[in-house]
């Protein structure tokens, strides 16, 4: 046992330096064809080079070896290279530097006269940078950025070659209210194409909705039952990025490092789960696919559920929707999962969104109107109408859709322009919902999907359970909740970096709603604490809850946690390839100018990432495989790309411009005018490279 356990830590490892080394080489290769770039022609132009690093030798600390005239090494900061010409230098203000450099004797035959930018004639060495026709500098200059793009091509060409894995864009749940689930897209759905991507990956997807227009909206092709749905949705801005409310694809398959939430029925399961476990039968019941598992998880909440996985059972190399080979067909037993609950309850607000062709919207039902009372059609006029408790009501509807009801409504109207509120009775029938709808982020509103409403639940106590842990601490009506704080068990090892949270409160406010906080509960071990902040009038007070186990409300998922559906990109031809290597590298290049147009706006500039970002981003594509890191390198060969050349002193671009003034003018550009120029940029660089570079700070320690 012990010497199993060895040769699997060695292999773990193992594979782990593998993923380091291949990142390293990854990153190195990006910032060695730049500079090899501007070396290649430089010496193309007969200008001397000193020295060719990749890194910087701060300090003198390298690794280096001269041949002929070159010095070529790897500096001990590893934050990009460099190559040193005879007369030039990054810094733009210090051309008198570089003419004092270059300087010859008058007699000399290897001599050239240039003009510097006080206007005065200098003599230089002809293999000097400033010897060059303004032409010349600019192929140097230029030639780092074609060489990244050269090479992006390249990168994107050889992945496809060899097999790109991807997520595919299969929709998996939609948020409530959102513009997805506003357009009646339901788990199993594909996005076979987005804007002029077609069958996009899920990475994709964001990314084009992350970039997508606000106004007009983005044309969706939806692949449903093998049929073509065209669809537009408009992007809803979020607190950092826009989205349209698609979560990723689930498949049957447990990851390989099982994840199951700590404490849940699938954490105790008989016999317990192993990692790779795929699931292929629910009470003998063959499912196909996540849609089908979960909703057999739906209608048999409350029941012990026989799981046949299949384990041990391997796919062809790169074929991960090949059908499986060999392995065992285990049975395991999970039992239901009462969820744990506080026993508040809140009221529920005015609808906020209504799915299009549902039987809200067949009955009339708009965004404004405001649910006062729900009856079950048939019944005694005296009968006890439904709990309006936004939490209890999606499950009591679903039930009800299954026994093929009708329900009476009765809406009070949004205000007219007359201010007035009319009010009306409608007679709704419900559907029968076989998919798990539920918020995915913070502030998401409730979904009752049997009606095809989404709406929000209120801070303010309406209503404490008899018994609850909310009654025995003195919680009452008209509290108005104002945030919660997690009270972990002190031996949790894993703690969670965030244990406070204010509750969303209205639409110009950022918070997390009680829902969200509810499911977050459910992961989290039994013996945790909920401590809630409440205005009781003007007094703010706080009470320490302890939940219990809910006497009817049941976990659906039941703490299983699957990995994503994966597909594999890869051409048979080198043709194909680099048709494909080609568009990609487009796509990559437009991609870094829409992000940067949007950046502040559209895009929040805390999704900058610095070098420490960078690092763990091609760590995790290179644990996905050699294909999914080339196309990462694809995608930072043209960022580098593009973000050298922008024109801001001391990059690449910064240089075009001031060659390009030089070019009209006949002479550089005068110190005056370079040092503010080169003062700004810098400030601006420096003041940029401190920012992401605590963006990076932050994501990794806090």
């Amino acid at each position: 046992m012990c010497l199993m356990l060895a040769a699997t830590d060695f292999a773990a490892l193992g594979n782990l330096l593998l993923v380091i080394l291949m990142v390293a080489v990854g990153l190195g290769t990006v910032i060695f064809v730049h500079e090899l770039g501007h070396f290649a022609v430089a010496k193309m132009c007969g200008v001397r080079c000193d020295k060719f690093f990749i890194g910087f030798d701060i300090g003198g600390y390298k690794i280096s070896r001269k041949w002929g005239e070159t010095e070529y090494g790897i500096g001990i900061l590893p934050l990009g290279g460099y190559v040193k010409m005879m007369g030039q230098d990054d810094n733009p203000a210090n051309i008198a530097e570089q003419v004092k450099e270059s300087q010859v004797a008058g007699n000399s035959p290897d001599s050239k006269q240039i003009i510097g930018p006080d206007g005065k004639t200098y003599l230089v060495d002809r293999r000097s940078y400033l010897a060059k026709s303004v032409p010349q500098r600019m192929a140097i200059i230029s030639a780092g950025v074609i060489m990244n793009i050269i090479f992006a091509f390249i990168f994107a060409t050889v992945a496809y070659k060899l097999g790109v894995p991807y997520s595919p864009a299969i929709v998996s749940r939609t948020s409530p209210g959102s513009p997805a689930w506003r357009a009646a897209i339901v788990p199993g759905d594909e996005v076979i194409k987005v804007d002029d991507i077609v069958r996009p990956s899920f990475e994709e997807l964001m990314g084009s909705v992350t970039l997508g227009d606000l106004e007009n909206g983005l044309p969706f092709v939806i692949e449903r039952d093998g049929k073509p749905i065209d669809v537009t949705l408009i992007p809803e801005q979020g607190a950092k990025l826009a989205r349209v409310g698609i979560a990723s694809s689930s498949s049957l398959i447990m990851p390989e490092k099982l994840q199951l939430v700590d404490h849940s029925s699938a954490a105790n399961a008989s016999p317990p789960f192993q990692g790779g476990d795929e699931v292929i039968a629910v009470n003998g019941q063959p499912v196909q696919n996540y849609v089908e598992l979960s909703s057999l998880f739906l209608k048999n909440a409350d029941q012990p559920l026989k799981l046949t996985v299949l384990r041990g059972a391997k796919r062809p190399a790169g074929q991960p929707e090949a059908k499986p080979a060999g392995g065992d067909e285990v049975e395991v037993v999970l039992q239901p999962q009462r969820e744990r609950t506080l026993g508040i309850v809140l009221p529920m607000s005015k609808i906020v969104a209504v799915q299009e062709k549902s039987p809200g919207a067949k009955a009339g039902l708009k965004p404004g109107d405001f649910i006062e009372r729900i009856v079950v059609a048939g019944e005694d006029a005296d009968a006890t109408p439904l709990s309006l408790d936004p939490v209890a009501l999606p499950e009591a509807l679903r039930k009800l859709g299954d026994e093929q009801k009708e329900i009476v409504v009765t809406v009070r109207r949004a205000a007219a322009e007359d201010g007035k509120q009319a009010t009306e009775e409608l007679t709704i029938p419900l559907r029968s919902v076989d998919w798990i709808e539920g918020p995915t982020s913070d502030n998401d509103p409730l979904a009752a999907p049997a009606l095809g409403i989404a709406y929000r639940a209120l801070t303010v106590v309406s209503g404490v359970t008899p018994g609850s842990p909310t009654e025995k601490e003195g919680l009452q009506e008209d509290d108005v909740l104002q945030s919660v704080e997690f009270i972990l068990p002190a031996d949790m090892a894993d703690k969670p970096k965030t244990t406070q949270f204010s509750l969303y409160q209205d639409e110009n406010k950022e918070g997390i709603g009680w829902p969200q906080v509810l499911a977050v509960l459910q992961d989290l071990p039994p013996t945790t604490q909920l401590k809630v902040s409440f205005k009781r009038g003007s007094e703010t007070q706080v009470a320490t809850l302890t939940p219990v186990e809910s006497a009817d409300v049941y976990s659906v998922d039941r703490g299983i946690v699957f990995q994503g559906v994966q597909r594999i990109r890869v051409s048979e031809t080198w043709n194909e390839a680099a048709h494909r290597g080609f568009e990609e590298t487009i796509r990559a290049l437009t991609m870094v100018y829409r992000f940067l147009g949007k950046l502040g706006s559209q895009v929040s500039v805390t999704m900058l990432g610095g070098p420490i970002t960078i690092a763990q981003a091609a760590g995790h594509h290179a644990f996905e495989g050699v294909g999914k890191l080339l196309i990462f390198l694809t995608m930072l060969s043209a960022n580098l790309a593009v973000i050298n050349f922008l024109p801001i002193p001391m990059l690449d671009g910064g240089h075009m411009v001031f060659l390009a003034w030089e070019g009209i003018r006949g002479r550089p550009a005068s110190e005056r005018v370079v040092m503010t120029m080169q003062t700004a940029g810098v400030v601006f660089l420096v003041s940029l490279m401190l920012f992401v570079f605590s963006l990076d700070l932050h994501r990794t320690f806090f």
